[in-house]
């Protein structure tokens, strides 16, 4: 069956069943949380935080099993010490966690330990994720008791304020501006711990990369977190244990509405730059000595026009009529030919500095990035310009037969893949400019998914009305198949 004349729904449902480990569509979230990618040649075969979160929230209406199953998978793993090595700290969501039997892991364990958490986005979505969980599930999932890394119990309440906590750590702490800040603890770590997580998509307008040593804090991770106080206050406005919140000394309901009303006032004044159109790719505080009147640190804009400002659209956090001029022109903006390709939204506009089509960060298309884009001008009122950038996705995807991570983001247009490796040194490193795609990731394979349902009629509902779209084919029908297909 294809949809489109193109997508291969089968192909589809076949994807996600690997990534899930099941062999019937309906049994996904009983294997534990999706894998990245899916393939046996598949770099990323393993649970990633972020990767299996947004998974989660593509497949939420019709599938909650996933997002409870990544939830307390997730909750299970969460930081309990400080331990520089895997980056792990109380209250983190990790970033990445391998198998014994991963032939990766043996070279990476030289570097890193595991479970890694080097990933400041995973924490502040992992709230999301239950804060829609719950709203659609309600809250008994609070309730739910798990076995912390140190053998402790705990509920996920507990879980929800510890990640709560770290947030507001690096909240309170003057280095960062007052901002969900990144800074990697040890020297091979991750320096860019957002999902642009290559070595070089994180530089200012004259190309020059930031110094990793000094904390940055990226324009899109402030979206999740003000989304992620909201999201925090309104479970514990309902939840009756004040006991829980009182041992943890985490601030109440009030408190952390008024620390998101905070971080979003000072997001609109020092993110945005009103002669690009858009805001800053991220605030750099790397100048000792300078700071605000309140005693933070004073950010420097990275003028760099990105696809990232583009996730503050599906947060709460431009939301209402102060933003309005601010969210009309960054739409516009995003919709320009420097940033608008065949398969959707460049990471980074043609003519900035370190653009590349084929790269990795620095001007490909992430079908994900331009999904959340999408879902960000719904949200808005734009529902025309949302289906013209899924539109995108599909073609994109029906045209190389598959669900890869990226595309190429060819300045004519073309929807392309890359297909060989390209190593140069840059920056006096060898740096790897160019690799061919996962052709199966996971957060592409549910983003098309999502696409899909939406565009054969009407979602489940929470309080569970009957979906009229008919039912896609099982998985089972294609687990035993021994055809070519590369996840035979």
């Amino acid at each position: 069956m294809t949809i489109g004349g193109s997508i291969d729904l089968a192909m589809l449902e076949r994807t996600l069943c690997h990534l899930g480990q099941v062999e019937r569509l309906e049994d996904l979230g009983q294997s534990g949380p999706l894998l990245a990618s899916a393939g046996a040649d598949s770099l990323f075969h393993c649970v990633f935080g972020r990767d299996s979160i947004r998974m989660a929230l593509d497949l939420l209406d019709d599938l909650p099993a996933v997002a409870r199953t990544t939830l307390i998978e997730l909750a299970r793993l969460q930081g309990v010490r400080q331990n520089p090595r895997a980056e792990e700290e109380p209250g983190r969501i990790l970033h990445e966690d391998r198998p014994p039997d991963d032939a990766l892991l043996p070279g990476l364990e030289r570097v890193w330990s595991f479970p890694y958490y080097g990933s400041v986005d995973s924490t502040p979505q992992w709230i999301n994720l239950l804060v829609a969980y719950t709203a659609q599930a309600g809250d008994a999932i609070l309730d739910v008791e798990i076995v912390d890394r140190l053998g402790r119990r705990a509920t996920v309440l507990h879980c929800l304020l510890a990640a709560l906590g770290w947030i507001l750590g690096r909240l309170d702490d003057p280095a960062g501006g007052g901002y969900l800040w990144v800074r990697r603890a040890l020297p091979d770590g991750i320096a860019n711990q957002v999902w642009e997580d290559s070595g070089d998509p994180y530089y200012h307008a004259d190309g020059k990369l930031f110094d990793f040593t000094y904390p940055y804090a990226p324009v899109a991770v402030q979206g999740y977190a003000y989304d992620a106080l909201l999201g925090a206050a309104e479970i514990l406005a309902r939840s009756q244990d004040s006991g829980v919140r009182s041992q943890e000394r985490q601030p109440g309901p009030a408190a952390l509405i008024a620390r998101a009303a905070a971080l979003r006032a000072r997001v609109l004044h020092d993110f945005w730059q009103d002669d690009l159109g858009t805001f800053a790719l991220a605030l750099t505080f790397d100048v000792p000595g300078e700071t605000s009147p309140d005693g933070l640190a004073r950010g420097r804009p990275a003028r760099v026009i990105a696809s990232s400002p583009g996730h503050l659209l599906a947060s709460r956090l431009l939301d209402g009529a102060d933003a309005a001029p601010m969210r009309e022109r960054l739409i516009q903006r995003l919709f320009e030919p420097d940033l608008l390709a065949g398969a959707g939204i460049r990471t980074r506009a043609i003519g900035s500095a370190r653009f590349r089509a084929g790269s990795y960060h620095n001007g490909s298309v992430w079908p994900m990035d331009t999904g959340v884009i999408a879902d960000g001008l719904r949200r808005h009122g734009h529902p025309a310009e949302a289906d013209d950038l899924q539109g995108r996705i599909l073609r994109a995807c029906a045209q190389v037969g598959g669900f890869p991570e990226l595309f190429r983001g060819e300045p004519d247009g073309r929807i392309a893949i890359n297909t060989e490796t390209i190593d140069e040194v840059v920056d006096g490193i060898l740096n790897r400019l160019e690799q061919p795609p996962q052709p199966y990731q996971g957060w592409t394979a549910t983003r098309v998914w999502r696409i899909v349902r939406r565009s054969r009629g009407t979602t489940t509902t929470h309080t569970g009305s009957v979906d009229e779209r008919p039912r896609l084919p099982s998985c089972s029908r294609y687990a035993t198949n021994e055809g070519d297909h590369p996840l035979a």
